[in-house]
């Protein structure tokens, strides 16, 4: 029987408002029918979301430093983007995960041909 986990409380130092929760077991199923592919996978998704999250804090970098504004950890984080900016990094994200992850989706199906 799963063990009912105790969430957080704080974070931190910022006050967090998750509630108590049973841990799951997928960490240990396998989900691509190999365990090997599932971490490559997960690897994978791991890496293209820290890649976004630090182009992310680029463009924000950017974006402070074209107001003169030094691009310091709490200036980053309390930047609100405009919903034009919003609207820009959504598309952008979308490309990025498409050219990250559009080779998942191809046929696989069809016979490999040499030369």
């Amino acid at each position: 029987m799963a063990e009912k986990a105790k969430a957080p409380t704080n974070v931190n130092g910022k006050e967090t408002f998750a509630t108590d929760y049973f841990k799951s077991d997928t960490d240990k199923q396998v989900w691509l029918g190999n365990p090997h592919i599932d971490n490559l996978v997960h690897v994978s998704l791991a890496l293209g979301a820290e890649i976004w999250a630090v182009k992310q804090r680029q463009i924000i970098s950017e974006k402070l430093a074209e107001k003169k504004t030094f691009p310091t950890t709490a200036a980053i984080e309390a930047y609100k983007p405009t919903k034009q900016e919003e609207e820009a990094w959504d598309a952008e994200r979308q490309a990025l995960a498409k050219r990250l992850y559009g080779v998942l989706a191809r046929e696989t199906n069809a016979p490999l041909q040499a030369g």
